[in-house]
């Protein structure tokens, strides 16, 4: 987390999220995978519906005229008839077993039909969880309409045809009736002139003109409807069709709405930008001191070293010193050159400024304090230099573990109470190191580190000729016994665990360090983030393995 000062905050960066994604990897990973999980899981429970879709055009025809002429449909209309009971009724027939739709009301929820608009074409959809069945009953209801609106047209012409031959049949009844009125009166005519009646017969004339006139139009009427008839037929025989399947519908290759793979996709996509955000705000919202930038900027000093964290075999006991292993993965030897640059670090304060006694400490417990202590005065003695380390955390001791010096004895404790003199023992198969043991626990640790007595070993330390004196001191933040003891040695070194410790207690430990006028010499930074060679790292993946000395 970066450690920011009063001033206004930065825009975020590429290079932050970079950073972010980097450190919360797990994070972005772990979030993917849910995100992703559950993608899955819905897309896989949703329901596979298909839909198909035939064309039908629908031409101009009779149905619904007074006469004979062509009358253009209606979509509207025509579309109310595709999705009616009538047809729907008629493809549950067709249809059969294919269908699990009991009811044409049923049935029609999966029909749907639109056109577009100052155009004859109508598109029919049929919506199933079988591709081919949603083929098939769209064709059947295209099918259906069209032959229902054919049957119609043709009723039209038969019923015409029909009509004709009727009336054609009581105009030919009605001549029948008229042409033996005529007979009849002809014969009364040929009697009254036999009788020579003129008058009579020139009303019986007027009669049999009028007769006849009537005659005559019957016999026009006849043929009228005779033509009408066979022009019906004829229609009939050369009917244009009233509606077409333009084209049938084909069983559809996929299934409607999302495709599965897509919303799987689209939730690893999701998922990633989720895990990224989420790794940015943890990022942001963390304020554990984890880079030299925030150590450097909380403690107002310098990073000496970082090491890295170790693996499982290297956490705990011996296996922590890690400048007495040979060989090992590329993160030893990356650890043991670590040590090196801070035992260079050490060695130029040295020489220019005279240090050579230094507290070792963090700012709370189980931060890596001893392990660093320890390395640090291994990695001094190996390079020749006459090294003491003082085992000064008298509340929970741990560097005679680390060296297996442990038992009860005379030490560092006893020394500051007065009741035993400096005892340094040598170190066991390391040359150049000895340890000062912390002793039996006393009851007054914090006033025993205080006392003229520490300072008193310092000073003795460094005449009879040690050259570096590493002092492994309590946390700064749980007692106050590494504050105090800061006051008689040449500078203080931080551990800051990269994982833990967060940037407010660097800042106290500042405070602290500063209001006893101590020296801060730097940090180092423990567990710090180990980036293993890549392919563009041989020479430096090389340099670690090579590297044993």
């Amino acid at each position: 987390m970066m450690y920011h000062t009063q001033a206004a905050p930065e825009a975020a960066r590429l290079e932050d999220y970079i950073r972010a994604v980097q450190r919360h990897k797990w994070v972005v990973i772990g979030i993917t995978l849910l995100v992703g999980v559950l993608a899955f899981v819905f897309a896989s429970s949703q329901t596979s519906l298909y839909t198909a879709t035939a064309k039908v055009k629908v031409n101009p025809s009779p149905i619904g005229s007074v006469d004979s002429r062509l009358v253009t449909p209606r979509l509207e209309t025509e579309k109310e008839v595709i999705a009616s009971n009538l047809i729907a009724e008629t493809v549950i027939n067709e249809l059969g077993g294919a269908t699990d739709e009991i009811s044409p009301q049923a049935l029609l929820r999966n029909v749907e039909v639109e056109f577009i608009p100052q155009s004859t074409v109508l598109d029919v959809s049929y919506t199933s969880i079988d591709p081919n069945t949603a083929a098939r009953g769209a064709n059947l209801f295209a099918t259906t309409y069209v032959n229902i609106r054919q049957d119609k047209t043709e009723d039209f012409y038969r019923r015409r045809a029909a009509t004709a031959q009727a009336q054609q049949e009581q105009v030919t009844a009605d001549i029948v009736e008229l042409q033996t009125q005529i007979d009849e009166w002809q014969t009364q005519r040929r009697a009254a002139a036999a009788n020579g009646d003129t008058q009579l017969v020139n009303q019986m004339d007027v009669t049999i003109n009028q007769l006849r006139a009537d005659l005559s139009s019957l016999n026009s009427s006849n043929r009228s409807l005779v033509d009408t008839a066979r022009n019906a037929e004829a229609d009939i025989a050369t009917l244009d069709p009233a509606a077409e399947v333009l084209r049938s519908a084909l069983p559809p290759e996929s299934a409607d709405g999302i495709p599965a793979t897509f919303i799987l996709i689209a939730g690893l996509i999701l998922g990633a930008m989720a895990g990224i955000v989420a790794a940015f705000l943890i990022e942001r919202l963390d304020t554990t001191a984890r880079d030299s930038e925030d150590v450097g900027l909380a403690l107002n000093t310098n990073v000496m070293g970082g090491i890295p964290t170790l693996g499982f075999g290297h956490r705990a006991g011996p296996g922590n010193l890690v400048m007495l292993s040979s060989g090992g993965s590329a993160r030893i030897s990356a650890a043991r050159e670590a040590f090196r640059r801070l035992r260079s670090s050490i060695q130029f304060l040295n020489s220019s400024s005279g240090v050579n006694s230094i507290i070792v400490t963090s700012a709370s417990p189980a931060e890596g304090k001893s392990l660093t202590a320890a390395n640090l005065a291994i990695a001094l003695a190996q390079n020749g230099s006459r090294s003491v380390l003082v085992s000064a955390d008298l509340r929970r001791p741990s560097l005679e573990k680390l060296f297996g010096m442990q038992g009860p004895r005379a030490g560092l404790a006893e020394y500051l109470g007065a009741t035993a003199e400096l005892n340094a023992e040598k170190v066991p198969s390391i040359d150049n190191l000895w340890l000062i043991r912390s002793g039996m626990p006393p009851t007054n640790p914090g006033e025993l580190l205080n006392s003229d007595r520490f300072e008193q070993m310092v000073k003795e330390l460094e005449r009879e000729g040690v050259e570096y004196i590493v002092i492994d001191t309590p946390p700064v933040l749980s007692t106050a016994d590494a504050v105090s003891a800061a006051r008689y040695v040449d500078g203080v070194i931080v551990v800051v665990d990269t994982e833990r410790t967060e940037t407010a207690d660097l800042l106290q430990v500042r405070a602290d360090l500063e209001r006893s006028g101590s020296t801060l010499l730097g940090a180092v930074l423990n567990r710090q983030r180990f980036e293993r060679a890549g392919l563009f790292k041989r020479d430096k993946y090389a340099y670690y393995r090579d590297s044993q000395t």
